[in-house]
């Protein structure tokens, strides 16, 4: 055993000991008889005993009176058959509690084959123990969760093949458990397309670790149709690889109908809102004529279209500038103003081209600019901070010749949309329409009646009292200019 010249004799027995005392597992050694022989100090350590109190005893006294007849004929009867027996014990100490071992028994015999004795080594497994029962414990009490949720759940593994599903998942699709666990997609509750859908959210989850609010729609085994939102988590193991997913599954049915019915309403509500403005539309149109076959003044006409724009888009400013060909400028005439800002800007004439409204005029053709204080076209008078504005300006033109601008404007959110926006353009092409009706009735008239019967009405310009001559100055050459188009 020790043929080195380098390593120093050394009795064999006393190695071997020396060996056992320093194992953390538990080392006996009995006679045939079972009677123990020897013990380590991890025996001593782990049952509590001293040596002396171990020595001389069977080793059948150290495990708990309910199995030792068990353990002693299990072991036994291993020995004979093979020689050797291993398997886990139970093993009771000094102070009346018991411990595990991970326990091998060998045979010991003599030169002649006889049984001499026994070597019982074992690892002490208490920590095992009770990490598998906390283990155990904690998964039965995590699957009593499970089960008792009200939202559906089951695992898969990340080829989609499911693994366990609760109670409240079988209740609602109408399958039992057995029939669920171990299904491949795609699902039977599942069509074509949405089991492509939760393929590709699977996918998602992978990069992103979690995807929410993955709205579906499931099949009952009894037919009936149902709307699920489903919340999927990636499921990793210790290296961080997706070992499979986590599906929380909420049936939304209910609210999904809930939000169809709100849609259908608002819908409703929509249609209903247009019909009416629809109809406030027509009848202001209808106005509009009337006032022209009427042989009513220019001025009644647009104010006619002022109160209909008025009636039919949420406003700030609305109304009418005409246009002074000999100053080249947008004069106001009929406006409605409900805010000191719009108030304030209504005072000033605007000239040719400059401006939301004069870049209209200018191009011939409507201007709609939403949040037009950061539009570079706008222009303020002095002394003025541009406010939030949103604007619709429509050209009035007869026959080529540019008459004003019909103009709605709003200091305030919401933004002018597409509808509002052909609102305001059925009135200005009424308006342009009604004077041309007009010029041609003045046409007729002169004709039939002769040259004085078409210039025989004048219209005054209404608006602010004349404060300065150049105010009255402007309403003069605006009155020529309304005349001219026969107000």
């Amino acid at each position: 055993m020790n043929d080195s010249p380098h390593i120093p004799r050394v009795d064999p027995k006393k190695v071997l000991r020396e060996i056992a005392n320093v194992t953390g597992d538990v080392l006996f050694i009995t006679d045939q008889t079972r009677t123990i022989l020897y013990v380590n100090r991890s025996a001593c350590r782990k049952t509590g005993y001293t040596r002396g109190e171990l020595l001389g005893r069977k080793i059948h006294h150290l495990y708990p009176r309910e199995n030792q007849a068990r353990y002693t004929s299990k072991i036994l009867q291993a020995l004979r058959k093979g020689g050797r027996w291993s398997g886990d014990i139970e093993l009771r100490k000094k102070d009346g509690t018991n411990f595990w071992i991970d326990a091998v028994a060998v045979g010991l015999f003599d030169p002649n084959g006889k049984a001499a004795g026994m070597i019982h080594l074992g690892h002490d497994l208490t920590e095992h123990r009770l990490l598998d029962r906390h283990a155990w414990e904690s998964g039965n009490s995590l699957s009593l969760i499970v089960d008792a949720m009200e939202d559906a759940l089951f695992v898969s593994d990340p080829a989609g093949k499911i693994l366990m599903c609760n109670r409240a998942h079988c209740t609602a699709l109408g399958y039992n458990q057995a029939e669920i666990v171990g299904l491949n997609p795609p699902y039977p509750w599942m069509n074509l397309t949405d089991a492509r859908r939760l393929r590709r959210a699977g996918k998602l989850v992978l990069k992103q670790g979690a995807l929410k609010n993955f709205t579906i729609e499931w099949k009952r085994r009894d037919g009936k149709h149902m709307i699920v939102s489903i919340a999927i988590s990636a499921l990793r193991d210790r290296r961080g690889k997706v070992s499979g997913f986590i599906h929380t599954v909420r049936d939304v049915s209910d609210v999904q109908h809930i939000e169809e019915l709100k849609r259908s309403n608002e819908q409703i509500d929509r249609l209903v809102t247009d019909v009416r403005r629809k109809a406030g539309r027509l009848h202001t149109l209808e106005s509009i004529n009337r006032l022209v076959l009427n042989d009513t003044s220019t001025t009644r006409v647009f104010r006619a279209v002022t109160s209909g724009v008025r009636n039919l888009v949420s406003h700030d400013l609305a109304g009418i500038y005409i246009y002074d060909e000999e100053q080249e400028s947008l004069i106001p005439h009929t406006l409605s103003k409900q805010t000191p800002f719009s108030r304030r800007v209504a005072r000033f004439a605007l000239p040719m081209g400059e401006g939301i409204i004069g870049a209209a005029a200018a191009a011939g053709k409507m201007v709609w600019v939403n949040n037009a204080q950061l539009d570079p076209r706008s222009k303020y008078p002095p002394a003025m901070r541009p406010e939030k504005e949103h604007f619709i300006a429509v050209p009035l033109l007869s026959r080529g010749s540019l008459i004003g601008v019909l103009v709605v404007a709003r200091n305030r959110d919401p933004e002018f949309i597409e509808e509002e926006t052909e609102i305001v353009r059925s009135f200005a092409e009424a308006a342009t329409v009604a004077l041309d009706n007009e010029r041609l009735l003045d046409e007729l008239r002169s004709r039939h009646l002769g040259p004085g019967a078409a210039s025989g009405r004048t219209t005054p310009i209404p608006g602010r009292a004349a404060h300065t001559a150049r105010r009255a100055a402007k309403k003069r050459v605006l009155s020529a200019k309304v005349a001219r188009f026969g107000g």
